[in-house]
């Protein structure tokens, strides 16, 4: 089966190793915590609270005398959504904010200095001022000031120099002031933190102010059908904020009133003009019939009346209640095309005709110049917002000059038909005598006249309920209280969110860690990578490890023991000739842990009763001395070169049948001396005198002195440290095995979590027929000692090794 490719990168996801990662990074994870919840309080801490508050109005307008006339008027709110957006576009000009925060006391702003923020005390300020502004560039400038005294203080016009005393008018450059004192213990206790300046104030323009609140105000459409809007207000005070949101409210209501009623005065207007003209028309006609009366001497009327003139005067009346129409659509289009402000003229037609789309044309216009003549009190008129209104306008005149236009050609044709029936009838009328003719004539005119009269004065009449019935049921449903938390920062979000960075930024590390760890942990990592054989693995040992690393003679029954013991019975499966044996064992680098294999393997050997020897072949760096605590005066090195013989050169270790060769000063030319005949030789000597010989060689991965002697011994031992070695160090075990042909070449993984052990030591490793002890059968003394309600902890932020 083909082995994977090595790769930087971990291709395949594995939970155990992705644990174990985390688990190493765990602190990792605290400091990220701890890092993002310092970072939210400092955010939380240095940053100053936005309240927001809401208020809730419903939309509407009851006509009490429409509904006692029976009128259908075109001005009522129920027109739908529209209606509700151009009412929240009212709300949020700055005519209304204008008018609302003129409402309130904010015609001077007054701040405290604090630690870190700067609090307004808005209607709360332990002092007040009073202000005649002579030099306009000091508004909307800071004014601070220092108070000496309960009666006296400085301020920074004059740089702190001069003392005033409150109460008192004091005549400065800019302005002339009057400052009083309500509350100089809260002054006190403030300026004790701040020593200089600890308040001022700022005198407000309310247009500019308007300006800049109107980006914190927001107006929206709560639910389209009950017709409420919503008006939030966000502020640094919180009692400003409730205050504003209620102000706009109640300053829409007044105003969207006084707009109502102001059009029904204008109809009202309109209607006394007409009635003057209609008047004087109506007198000539009463004249001329009474003068007809007195040359002709008719006395009753009735009996020149007949069924053809009361049709003659029907048809004469409706075709007056049509120019009635058509003169006050002509009247309109005179004032749109003069450029003259609009009446609200439209109810006066609403009693014969109803046409929504010039009703609408006409409300907008006039809501549109009302907002301009509001408008004009704050810009001047070359102001881009008057431009942009004056736009509005003229396109909405240009739709109600065609409606207007399409409205009279209709009536118009109605008046045709009309003035067609009226012929008929009248040449009808012309059969009768002429007198009688003459005096119906005198009369049809007397009776439209006085017919148009009377006409006008019921709309009057009914203009004039209208006006006095109207009433505003604008109403605030809901309105601002000041709010107790604030809207911005939310400090549960804040802090919610940065305990989530915390954790993602953990992740990421994991992830990131896991991605590029390039360690091997497991022998199934190994058996991944490599056709090696898989000899055995040494559990990590918890305790500190003596200067001499003999494990096995002290602990018999330890794990470390037993895993040395499952490695002995698997070498059998590498060779099971009888005779002497030789054991090289390398790794690819320092550390990895090849010269405590190599004691402790050679102590459980020498416990089975075979006489072992131990030769330190790495003379770069020598440790078998070091291992079993010894000096290293003589050994290899002296051995090979003839100053010392193999009596003198071997050393006894506390187990009768282990001895050992350290490696001697270190020559200069140790490749020389390991691959020179003397070593052949000596390997040859030691076999005539132990069982086992076991030599450390050099990492392979640093020097290639070992591997000559790697192609000859029987059992040629690969160590790898878990969790320290790397992945590509796998390469130069694959690379042993093809291109130096050392096929009986087996792997140990050194150093294993025995919390990660699913198996015995030697389970299904070796050629496939290893086999061991496994944990779990109450064996290992050692074991039950060391683990503790701590142990958790300790492998957690213990030191890895």
């Amino acid at each position: 089966m083909p082995k994977k490719k090595i790769s930087n990168l971990n291709e395949d996801f594995d939970l155990k190793l992705f644990a174990t990662i985390a688990r190493r990074n765990f602190l990792w994870l605290i400091f990220f915590l701890i890092l993002a919840m310092t970072v939210s309080y400092i955010y939380l801490r240095y940053t100053a609270p936005v309240y927001e508050a809401t208020t809730i109005i419903k939309l509407g307008i009851e006509d009490k005398a429409n509904s006692v006339l029976d009128i259908n008027n075109n001005l009522s709110f129920d027109q739908g959504n529209n209606k509700i957006a151009g009412e929240i576009e009212l709300m949020r000009s700055t005519v209304i904010i204008s008018k609302a925060l003129s409402t309130l006391p904010l015609k001077f702003s007054y701040f405290a200095k604090g630690t870190v923020l700067i609090n307004e005390l808005y209607v709360l300020s332990p002092f007040t001022v009073e202000v005649e502004v002579k030099d306009s560039s000091v508004i909307g400038t800071e004014i601070h000031v220092s108070f000496e005294g309960s009666n006296s203080y400085r301020t920074s016009l004059d740089d702190f120099k001069a003392i005033h005393i409150t109460d008192t008018w004091v005549d400065l450059k800019e302005f002339r002031i009057n400052l009083n004192i309500n509350n100089y213990n809260a002054i006190l206790q403030q300026q004790g933190l701040i020593k200089q300046g600890a308040y001022f104030f700022v005198i407000n323009d309310i247009e500019s102010l308007a300006n800049k609140l109107s980006s914190t105000i927001s107006v929206g459409i709560l639910n389209p059908d009950a017709g409420t809007i919503q008006i939030k207000c966000k502020e640094k005070n919180a009692g400003k904020a409730a205050a504003i949101a209620n102000a706009i409210a109640l300053e829409f209501i007044k105003y969207d009133y006084e707009r109502k009623a102001k059009g029904s005065e204008n109809v009202l207007s309109f209607i006394d003009l007409t009635l003057q003209s209609v008047s004087d028309s109506l007198h000539i006609s009463e004249k001329l019939l009474e003068s007809f009366k007195k040359d002709n001497m008719i006395l009753n009327p009735q009996e020149v009346a007949s069924s053809t003139l009361k049709k003659i005067n029907d048809l004469e009346v409706q075709r007056a209640q049509i120019d009635l129409d058509i003169y006050i659509l002509e009247r309109l289009n005179e004032s749109i095309v003069k450029d003259k402000k609009l009446d609200n003229l439209i109810t006066l037609l609403s009693g014969n005709y109803t046409d929504a789309i010039v009703s609408s044309l006409i409300t907008k216009i006039q809501d549109l110049q009302y907002m301009k003549a509001d408008m004009l009190r704050q810009v001047t008129p070359s102001s881009p917002q008057i431009a942009n209104l004056d736009q509005r306008i003229e396109l909405q005149k240009r739709l109600l000059v065609e409606s207007l236009a399409n409205v009279k050609k209709s009536l118009l044709q109605k008046k045709a038909g009309l003035t067609s029936n009226l012929r008929e009838f009248e040449n009808e009328f012309g059969a009768l005598p002429a007198k009688e003719a003459e005096y119906n004539r005198i009369e049809r005119i007397f009776a439209i006249n006085e017919k148009f009269y009377s006409m006008l004065l019921q709309k009057k009449a009914e203009f004039s309920i209208t006006r006095a019935g109207y009433v505003p049921t604008n109403v605030v449903l809901e309105p601002a209280i000041i709010p107790t938390t604030p809207f911005s920062p939310n400090r549960t979000l804040i802090i919610s969110f940065s305990i989530l960075c915390g954790i993602l930024f953990s992740i990421i590390l994991f992830i990131f860690r896991y991605l590029f760890y390039n360690e091997i942990s497991s022998l199934e990592e190994v058996e991944q990578y490599t056709d090696a054989s898989l000899l055995g693995i040494v559990p990590k040992y918890k305790r500190e490890i003596p200067v001499s690393q003999l494990l096995v003679d002290k602990n018999p029954k330890s794990v470390i023991s037993e895993a040395f013991r499952s490695i002995r019975t698997n070498l059998q499966f590498i060779s099971n000739e009888q005779g002497a044996k030789v054991i090289a064992v390398t790794s690819t680098i320092s550390g990895e842990g090849k010269t405590f294999v190599a004691i402790n393997l050679g102590g459980v050997i020498a416990f089975s009763g075979k006489k072992v020897v131990i030769i330190d072949l790495d003379m770069r760096k020598p440790k078998i001395h070091i291992g079993f605590n010894v000096d290293n005066e003589r050994g290899i090195s002296t051995l090979l070169i003839g100053e010392d013989t193999i009596e003198t050169a071997i050393k006894k270790s506390s187990l009768p049948l282990l001895h050992f060769i350290t490696a001697g000063p270190i020559p200069p030319n140790p490749s020389e001396l390991i691959i020179s005949k003397q070593m052949d030789n000596l390997i040859d000597d030691l076999k005539s005198i132990y069982d086992v010989i076991i030599i450390d060689t050099p990492p392979v991965g640093i020097v290639s002195d070992g591997i000559p002697i790697i192609k000859k011994v029987d059992y040629p031992l690969y160590i790898i440290r878990a969790n320290y070695s790397k992945k590509m160090f796998i390469s130069n075990i694959n690379k042993l095995i093809d291109e130096t042909k050392i096929f009986k070449l087996a792997v140990i993984l050194n150093s294993v979590e025995m919390s990660k052990l699913k198996y015995g030591y030697g389970y299904g490793y070796g050629y496939g027929y290893g086999y061991g002890y496994g944990y779990g059968y109450g064996y290992y003394e050692e074991d039950v000692k060391q683990e503790s309600r701590f142990s958790y902890f300790k492998n957690l932020f213990g030191k890895k090794s």
